[in-house]
């Protein structure tokens, strides 16, 4: 496995880029050109490239790190080979992709998500996602402000022949779901925005039989000593050894020659921006509520029951855990000498962003 940070428009594995960092860092540069040439520093807290010099077509990424907003989005998907050929078969086949977290709720819940699904899929198909006229979410993970010391994050992409009810069930639930994907609390189910189904066999095999074609794990720590932090940027994620190749977001990956790769390997391209996302807020407790879920629900397949009372009280135990982590941090604002204060009072607003509810925030001093 392969993941690869972004260097200008270079590919550099993690090493190369810890490396890069610490050779700009021990040189004579001054601060301003340190920023702009070389990147994320991860050593002295600094932001990327990306997120300092952005181009005059592109949107700037705004910063990310502990206390800031989160959002991971898959950007690009590159197929290469997949889907083979059976024998006499045809190539083309329907393509999921799903997700999953681990440590990352409230709860240290791990779940998959499917993403989206695509009826007919070609070998050394390129596209961003979702694509047009695609009941689907690019959206990976939200946090209001991220309080974790490090989570992982996998993706996967799996062809197989769905049943056709799958892609009903899996549409609605996806048009339900305003932009969270689809969460599959256990094997054989699916929870969306407002209810809870349970899959037939025949409908779940497909995305639960942990037979994907492509499947990679990255991650992201941020307050562990010793390791990069993550910068708000691109990330391709690949099998291949893609250090001699370059990135551009328009047209994809590209071969030392600047020709657009076109191999045999499979790649997934995602960002990490800290840009607020209001329309997002719920995920964090969307994705609770799926790690719990399967304790409350014994189904008879095609099944289907509202969760909104769940995901309400999901909500409300999210945010009565997080004020009662705030009031303890504005008891030790309130007494801890000057030099502390500030440290405290960023995780004590890192708290309250996420709690959703208003009226149950704690506050210190005027805001």
């Amino acid at each position: 496995m392969s993941v690869y940070r972004i260097y200008g428009d270079k590919l550099l594995s993690n090493k190369e880029y810890a490396e890069t960092l610490v050779e700009a860092a021990n040189s004579k540069l001054e601060l301003k050109d340190f920023l702009t040439n070389v990147g994320a520093d991860v050593a002295f807290g600094a932001t990327s490239a990306l997120e300092t010099t952005p181009s005059a077509a592109a949107t700037r990424f705004e910063p990310i790190g502990l206390g800031k907003p989160l959002t991971i989005l898959i950007r690009e998907i590159y197929t290469g080979r997949y889907p083979t050929r059976g024998f006499l078969g045809s190539s083309t086949k329907p393509m999921a992709v799903v997700t999953g977290l681990k440590d990352y709720s409230l709860f240290a819940a791990t779940t998959r998500a499917v993403n989206f699904l695509l009826r007919e899929v070609e070998p050394r198909t390129r596209f961003k996602v979702p694509p047009a006229f695609t009941d689907g979410t690019n959206v990976v993970a939200y946090s209001p402000a991220v309080l974790t010391d490090s989570f992982h994050f996998t993706v996967e992409i799996a062809f197989d022949k769905f049943d056709e009810g799958l892609f009903d069930v899996v549409s609605k639930g996806l048009a339900a779901a305003a932009g969270i994907p689809l969460l599959m609390p256990a094997a054989g189910y699916l929870l969306a925005a407002s209810s809870l189904v349970k899959l037939g066999a025949s409908f779940a095999d497909g995305l639960v039989d942990g037979n994907a074609s492509f499947s990679v794990t990255d991650s992201f720590d941020f307050n562990l000593p010793g390791v990069p932090v993550p910068a708000a940027d691109f990330r391709v994620l690949c099998h291949f050894d893609a250090s001699a190749m370059t990135y551009d977001p328009a047209r994809g990956l590209l071969n030392r020659n600047g020709t657009v790769y076109d191999g045999d390997e499979p790649y997934v391209v995602i960002s990490l921006d800290g840009a607020v996302r209001k329309s997002l807020e719920s995920f964090a407790n969307a994705v609770a509520t799926a790690g719990i879920t399967k304790q409350f629900f014994n189904l008879r397949d095609g099944a289907e029951v509202l969760s909104t009372s769940l995901i309400d009280a999901m909500k409300l135990a999210s945010d009565m855990k997080y004020r009662g982590q705030a009031v303890d941090l504005q008891k030790q604002v309130g007494s801890a000498a000057e030099a502390d204060k500030h440290a405290l009072q960023a995780r004590l607003d890192a708290l309250n962003k996420n709690i959703l509810n208003e009226e149950l925030r704690v506050m210190t001093g005027p805001k």
